[in-house]
C-alpha cells in the first residue's frame, strides 16, 4: 500500500512539475519570432517602405507600407506566430511574396511586425498584440482617410483580427487558417494538460463571431497540421456576417498560397471598397 501511495505521489509531483513548466514556457511555445530586422528586407515588396509606429505603451513597431493607388483599398495584414514579415521558418519568403501579390493591382498595404518580432521592440502577448493592431489601424486611417481598409489575419493573426473586426468596421475581413481559440488548439495538442487554467493568452475568436458583420472570407487547408480544419468551419458557422465565403484548400498545408485566392480578393476589392 505504501508503494502505491508513493507512486501516486510521485506521479502527481511529476504532473504538477510538467504543468508548471508549460505555464512558464507557454509564450515561448505560442510565439516563435525571428529577430532579423525587417527594415533591411523591405525591398522584397515593390513600392514598399519601412515605417516605425509608436504604441501607447512605449513600444516601437516596424511595418511595411505600400501606399494605395487612387480608388484602391488598403490591406492591414496581421501575420502569424513564427518568423517575421519576410516569412515563417518553414516558408521563409512566403509573406513577402504574399504582399507583392496583394499590392500588384495598386492596392495598399500595411504589414505589421508584432512587438518582439523582426526589429520591433517589446515582448509578445495577446494584450500587446491587440494594442499593436489598434496602433496600426489608427496609422492607416491617418495616412489614407478616404481609403477602404481590408483586414487580413493569418493564423495567429486571425485571433487579433477577429477581435479588431468585432469592434471596428472594415470593408472586408480575410481570415487565413483561423481557429476558434488558442486555448482550444492547445487543448487538442496537449489533452493531458488543463490548458484553459494555464493559458495567459486566449485569442478567443469564437466569442467575437456574433459581433462580426462585415463581409468575410476564410480559407483553410483540409489537412492542416497546425490549426484543425474543423475549427475554421466552426468559426465560419458562428459569424454573424451576411456576406461570407469559406474556401477549402485540398491537401496538407497551413497558410496556403495566396495566389489562387487573388481573383476572389480582387472581387472583394471591387464589391466592398469605395
Amino acid at each position: 500500500m505504501k508503494i502505491i501511495v508513493w507512486l501516486a505521489a510521485l506521479l502527481l509531483a511529476l504532473y504538477l512539475a510538467a504543468c508548471t513548466y508549460m505555464f512558464v514556457q507557454q509564450r515561448a511555445i505560442v510565439f516563435n519570432p525571428s529577430q532579423d530586422d525587417v527594415s533591411l528586407a523591405v525591398d522584397r515588396v515593390p513600392r514598399a517602405i519601412n515605417v516605425a509606429l509608436a504604441t501607447a505603451d512605449g513600444e516601437t513597431l516596424q511595418a511595411w507600407w505600400v501606399a494605395p493607388a487612387a480608388g484602391k483599398p488598403v490591406y492591414l495584414y496581421l501575420h502569424g506566430n513564427a518568423g517575421n514579415l519576410v516569412g515563417s521558418f518553414t516558408q521563409p519568403t512566403a509573406r513577402a511574396e504574399r504582399f507583392a501579390g496583394l499590392t500588384l493591382d495598386g492596392a495598399g498595404l500595411l504589414a505589421l511586425s508584432w512587438r518582439g518580432f523582426g526589429g520591433s521592440s517589446g515582448s509578445p502577448s495577446e494584450a500587446g498584440f491587440l494594442l499593436d493592431a489598434d496602433t496600426a489601424l489608427a496609422w492607416v486611417r491617418q495616412q489614407t482617410p478616404d481609403s477602404s481598409v481590408i483586414l487580413f489575419g493569418e493564423s495567429l493573426g486571425t485571433g487579433v483580427a477577429t477581435q479588431l473586426a468585432a469592434r471596428e468596421q472594415f470593408a472586408a475581413l480575410i481570415l487565413d487558417s483561423p481557429f476558434t481559440s488558442v486555448v482550444n488548439v492547445g487543448a487538442e495538442r496537449y489533452p493531458w494538460l488543463p490548458v484553459k487554467l494555464l493559458s495567459k493568452d486566449h485569442f478567443d475568436s469564437i466569442s467575437q463571431a456574433a459581433n462580426i458583420r462585415e463581409p468575410v472570407m476564410i480559407q483553410h487547408c483540409v489537412d492542416d497540421d497546425v490549426v484543425p480544419y474543423a475549427m475554421g468551419q466552426q468559426l465560419y458557422a458562428a459569424l454573424a456576417s451576411n456576406e461570407k465565403l469559406f474556401r477549402t484548400v485540398e491537401g496538407r498545408c497551413h497558410v496556403p498560397s495566396i495566389f489562387p485566392q487573388l481573383p476572389l480578393l480582387r472581387e472583394l476589392e471591387t464589391r466592398f471598397t469605395q
